[in-house]
């Protein structure tokens, strides 16, 4: 697999996504030789029915003011990324209408047709239910990305969360495209957890890279204060990780996502960019 088409979600309310997420994701698509789309929610809050609401506050009033506010983030968002994004990176944007709040239904769909989504933290809300949603209905890995002060984004030297199980395999599988250009891949297992005697031992990660040109390293770690993503996350600031690959364990009902412990813990608070496969 290659990564050859990004897709960077994008928000328009309360607060817009940053200029940084742009340029972010311009420098991945250049290292991957990758073409970049933008979707952006555009949210349309609708109108109360309440009169007396209206008579004593001017809901509505305030209400097509954020509408309004959203619209022209919108196309601020549009432009900036077409001015900063060059023409052989540059994919398509599209707006999508979302009623009331930012969700990731109709942007699932159309990521279902791209490599890769990316998806912003910057303290928005909704970010981590756009995030799970995507990872379980777009059927693409998901790159949740923080601000990092690093001068340029280039995951030279990745960590593998390794615990043997199928969706851990797919992460590493999907993540190929960027364990190819690191300089450092390690396959991480924490230990003292849980009884891994009956799953895929890590030195098989390792085998199973090595027939792709990749090395890679087994790297064992314990277990801190009985908290697996607390640990993996500590040991990749100690270790100088750019980004660490994993496996979103859970399952979708309904319209309610269900995430493993380990999963939401990572997600709820990223040290570093996360990429997510399902």
């Amino acid at each position: 697999m290659t990564v050859r088409d990004i897709l960077l979600q994008a928000n328009t309310h309360p607060e817009p996504t940053p200029e940084w997420a742009i340029d972010r994701v311009k420098e991945l698509a250049a290292r991957l030789g990758a073409r970049v789309s933008l979707g952006v929610c555009q949210v349309h809050i609708p109108q109360v029915s309440n009169w007396l609401a209206n008579k004593l506050l001017n809901i509505d009033g305030m209400i097509a003011g954020e509408n309004k506010k959203s619209a022209v983030n919108a196309d601020a968002l549009t432009e900036t990324f077409k001015a900063r994004v060059s023409a052989d990176h540059l994919g398509e944007t599209f707006v999508i209408d979302c009623p009331g709040t930012v969700t990731h239904w109709q942007l699932a769909v159309r990521a279902r047709a791209h490599d890769l989504t990316v998806v912003p933290v910057y303290g928005h809300a909704e970010t981590i239910s756009v995030a799970e949603g995507l990872v379980f209905e777009s059927g693409r890995p998901v790159l949740l990305l923080p601000e990092v002060t690093v001068p340029e984004l280039k995951f030279d030297r990745i960590a593998i969360a390794w615990d043997g199980s199928s969706v851990a395999a797919r992460a590493m599988s999907d993540a190929m495209p960027l364990l190819r250009q690191a300089s450092s891949v390690a396959i991480v297992q924490i230990t003292g957890e849980k009884d891994l005697s009956k799953a895929a031992a890590p030195a098989e990660a390792v085998r199973n890279l090595k027939l792709h040109d990749i090395e890679a390293e087994v790297v064992a770690v314990e277990l801190e204060e009985r908290d697996a993503a607390a640990t993996l996350q500590a040991y990749c600031e100690r270790d100088g990780r750019e980004l660490l690959v994993m496996g979103a364990f859970g399952h979708s009902r309904a319209r309610e996502f269900v995430l493993g412990g380990v999963t939401r813990s990572v997600l709820d608070t990223p040290k570093l960019p996360i990429f997510i496969s399902h």
